[in-house]
């Protein structure tokens, strides 16, 4: 999945937890009425959905905890008084301030991107178990099973020295042999033996070893655990047998794959609309905070 796309959906997520306390109080009417107005405070309703979005911030055991009456009253009056303090801060024209101004046009923008991506992609794409099997019959090369090898090292530019020396005929087990990190593997050339589509635990990996063919060596390709060269020695199709196994995993990569398209169909025809001037001089003068070092784990 791209990574504005991940970006988008994340957001979306956030959405309505946002909206909810975004929209506070207001008189009971159609939608309102009184019967879920759990409170009043100086004439702003809180609704039976305001305390609902609230306790849906909360971890599982103190929503457990709010089965008993004393303390979904408690939580109500907690409620009650933040609702006093918003609107003590708007007596007293903290609502003008320019930055709380400039941080609620920012949280419109974000509510607005979320609902824009739920409802014109999220909600849009739908997987069949037709579509799932469809796929699964045009990509059975590549839906079964490699004997694969690697070579595991921590970073980039010794992955891309050992490349240098396969491309210049060095043998790939005597290099797993010297580099790897990998210590279950390396004494044996870094096969890792037969592994299925299925069991690929990481999606950048599981990508590029079943694109290679017998014999083949992969470019660097980074997990969670370091850079990786990988070497396919042999491989399998998937057979008919495979396909429920596989079946609610292939649905999800659909998915994925036609809410990634959708989403980029979406910013590319809007920025072939649009009138955008980059003033990339400026650019450069944006200092950001510097990123604390990361200390990899031992």
């Amino acid at each position: 999945m791209s990574k504005k796309l991940s970006i988008a959906i994340a957001v979306c997520a956030a959405v309505f937890a946002l909206a909810a306390c975004a929209k506070k109080g207001g008189q009971p009417g159609a939608a309102n009425d009184n019967s879920s107005v759990l409170a009043v405070v100086n004439g702003t309703n809180i609704t039976a959905n305001d305390f609902k979005a609230e306790a849906a911030a909360l971890n599982p055991y103190a929503v457990a905890a709010l089965k008993d009456p004393k303390n979904k009253q408690k939580f109500l009056e907690n409620i009650e008084d933040k609702q006093l303090i918003v609107q003590k801060a708007i007596d007293m024209g903290m609502d003008k301030d320019p930055k709380i101004v400039a941080d609620l046009e920012r949280l419109k923008d974000t509510l607005l991107l979320g609902q824009f991506v739920k409802k014109e992609v999220l909600d849009k794409v739908n997987v069949t178990d037709q579509d799932a099997k469809a796929y699964f019959e045009q990509n059975k090369a590549n839906l079964g099973s490699v004997r694969i090898s690697h070579i595991l090292v921590p970073t980039e530019q010794e992955a891309t020295d050992i490349l240098a020396k396969l491309k210049a005929g060095q043998k790939f087990s005597a290099l797993a042999k010297q580099y790897s990190l990998d210590d279950k593997t390396k004494d044996k050339g870094g096969d890792l033996g037969w592994v299925s589509w299925a069991q690929f635990g990481s999606a950048s990996l599981k990508d590029t070893a079943f694109k290679l063919k017998p014999g083949e060596v992969s470019g660097v390709v980074q997990s969670q655990f370091g850079y990786h060269i990988m070497k396919v020695t042999d491989k399998k199709p998937a057979q008919e047998s495979d396909f429920a196994a596989i079946k609610d995993v292939l649905k999800e990569q659909i998915a994925e794959k036609r809410k990634e398209d959708l989403f980029e169909s979406y910013v590319k025809e809007l920025r072939a609309k649009a009138k955008i001037t980059q003033n990339l001089q400026n650019l450069g003068s944006v200092n950001l905070a510097p990123v604390p070092a990361v200390v990899p784990a031992q």
